[in-house]
């Protein structure tokens, strides 16, 4: 009866143990599988092979070495043909040197004097345009006539300067003036800041629209917002003190040290209109 107990066992051990070694053969082949279908996801055709070798030549290509000069003489005379083919300077009694070049052996102005912009419309734009554009329109300061005086101050509300000026009265502390009047501006467009308008009066000629201004002093700058003179200024002020009295009048800025011992510094007149004779 013993005996037969343990063949029983023996016989179940056995049963269990080829279970076990059949499953692990199992497994066994699927991990095989799973690696070879793995490899083949790697695995190129020729064609693929040559085409892949035929861009890694076009890289190699594309970026060949570049050969480094070791010998100093050879270098030297490198040097001096590129220096004789691009001088970085030039004679300043070269005869074909232009006289009214500025600096560079050539004149700017025969590249930006004619230079204008076209608004082309588009098929699927809206936009109307006005024509051409001239690049000598676009300067700091203009110069009007009594004609245009009415829709300059009155069709656009927004910050206007007004230089009135008399070449025969002054006329060094009139440019002078101006000159700072265009650094000023200047100043404010090197900040990014939208600049105010700035136009010009001729004395000379525009007699009578002078005279409705009440100027009678030259140079004079007459600052005005929303068709009201906030401020005129009859002394010979530098770009910084302009800037700062712009600053002052039109972006909330401090008030400038100029205009503190001023006592009519800021008035508050209306822009008076003008009309001229037909």
């Amino acid at each position: 009866m013993y005996s037969n107990w343990i063949v029983k066992q023996a016989s179940s051990l056995r049963t269990s143990s080829l279970r076990a070694s059949k499953q692990g053969v199992k497994e066994s082949n699927k991990s095989d599988q799973s690696d070879d279908d793995d490899d083949d996801d790697f695995e190129m055709d020729e064609d693929e092979r040559k085409e892949f070798r035929e861009k890694i030549r076009q890289m190699i290509e594309m970026n060949p070495e570049v050969e480094q000069e070791l010998d100093p003489e050879e270098k030297r005379k490198k040097m001096h043909k590129l220096l004789a083919d691009y001088p970085l300077v030039v004679d300043e009694d070269d005869p074909d040197w232009p006289e009214d070049a500025d600096g560079w052996g050539f004149n700017f102005s025969q590249f930006f004097d004619k230079m204008s912009v076209k608004n082309v419309k588009k098929d699927d734009d809206d936009y109307d345009s006005d024509g051409e554009v001239n690049w000598q329109d676009i300067r700091p300061i203009k110069d009007i006539t009594s004609a245009e005086w009415e829709e300059t101050v009155f069709s656009d509300l927004s910050p206007l300067v007004v230089l009135v000026h008399n070449r025969y009265r002054r006329p060094k502390e009139n440019e002078r003036v101006r000159d700072q009047l265009e650094k000023a501006i200047q100043l404010i467009w090197d900040c990014r800041i939208p600049s105010p308008r700035c136009v010009a009066i001729d004395a000379v000629v525009e007699c009578d629209l002078v005279s409705t201004l009440g100027v009678s002093v030259f140079p004079e700058l007459i600052f005005t917002k929303t068709g009201k003179i906030l401020h005129r200024e009859k002394e010979i002020r530098t770009a910084d003190e302009l800037s700062k009295i712009i600053a002052f009048f039109y972006y909330g800025g401090a008030k400038p040290a100029c205009l503190s011992n001023s006592p009519s510094a800021i008035i508050n007149e209306a822009v008076p209109g003008f009309t001229t004779k037909k």
